[in-house]
């Protein structure tokens, strides 16, 4: 019987507070992976020497230095340098359910339709007693908070336009090409999309990775705001390689922008409570959800935390992209991305 090799590529910088997660989750794996690759982006931090820790005892853990630091060169860096006949992207801030590798892989061995597959990301709080942290954790895991299906629980495997932390056949690699290292943001989903486009099927299954989510307001903010900033760019590279669901939080944004200017300026009520009825409606699914999680919970306070998630998520993430077009129209233009 053929037993597929399989690589796994865990790219980080300053992963201090998760890499030792990661990697106890990916070499605890009932089917182990035949090589651990981490490519590390000149980390600051003590994530390095956590690193050599786990190199001293296990010998299928091999460091690679990103001399260029970003993602997607660290991606085409450790797939270029892995043999398994499967490739595996990890990620840093994730703990990968123990059965995650021996599920993918036998998945795609009994699924020859199948190129790629992924698992459910649930975001998950680094401390399970902050309040602030569990409604980052259900802002991202919530349907209202953001419609990427790996978000979420599914029951059975279903058919996608993109996963996170995929398994590929590495024949993929041979037909599309590598990450786009002009994206720094959504180098995978504008690969996935390429996959599509060659009419290689991708798959989620429920089967669920522990994603850990920012520490603290700042560094949510931060990650929406690149998030968001990164899927204007995205779109001039690549202008059917993004979802137009990536848009709705600028549209949200530019929205509320147009309210306070119309409310500001315009002295017809009637005309400034219509134009208000979205807002009210947005408040209103807002407070459902997070009144749900609450009561779910049993703790009020999530409640009042939710709904300023919520609000922060959805804003921060639309004046990514905000930024990112005024930026370009002002700054960038004839200049190449």
């Amino acid at each position: 019987m053929f037993l597929p090799s399989v690589s796994v590529i865990l790219v980080c910088r300053n992963e201090e507070k998760t890499i030792e997660h990661a990697l106890n989750s990916l070499i605890n794996q009932t089917r182990k992976p035949d090589e651990i690759i981490v490519v590390d982006g000149q980390s600051t931090d003590r994530t390095v020497s956590i690193i050599e820790k786990f190199a001293e005892k296990i010998n299928n853990i091999k460091i690679i230095t990103n001399v260029k630091k970003y993602t997607p060169y660290g991606l085409n860096l450790g797939i270029k340098n892995s043999k398994g006949n499967f490739v595996f992207i990890a990620g840093s801030h994730t703990e990968f359910d123990k059965k995650y590798v021996e599920y993918s892989v036998d998945f795609l061995m009994k699924h020859p339709e199948a190129s790629a597959v992924g698992g459910v990301s649930l975001a998950t709080p680094v401390n399970a007693k902050s309040c602030l942290q569990k409604s980052m954790a259900f802002s991202y895991s919530s349907p209202f908070g953001t419609a990427a299906r790996h978000r979420y629980q599914v029951k059975e495997p279903l058919e996608v336009d993109t996963v996170a932390y995929a398994c590929y056949r590495r024949k993929v690699f041979d037909t599309v090409g590598y990450f786009n290292e002009r994206l720094l943001r959504n180098q995978d989903i504008e690969f996935n999309y390429r996959m599509r486009k060659k009419g290689l099927k991708i798959f989620l299954l429920p089967i669920t990775n522990n994603y850990y989510v920012p520490h603290g307001l700042g560094d949510f903010i931060k990650k929406n705001f690149s998030n968001g900033f990164w899927n204007y760019i995205t779109l001039k590279i690549s202008p059917h390689g993004i979802s137009f669901r990536h848009f709705i939080p600028l549209i949200f944004v530019v929205y509320l922008i147009c309210l306070f200017l119309v409310l500001v300026l315009s002295k017809n009520i009637v005309f400034n409570i219509i134009l208000a009825i979205p807002f009210f409606i947005y408040l209103l699914l807002d407070t459902l959800f997070s009144l749900k999680y609450a009561i779910k919970e049993k703790n009020v306070l999530l409640l009042f935390c939710s709904l300023f998630m919520f609000l922060l998520l959805h804003i921060s993430y639309g004046l990514g992209t905000f930024w990112s077009i005024i930026k370009s129209i002002l700054f960038t233009k004839g200049e190449k991305v």
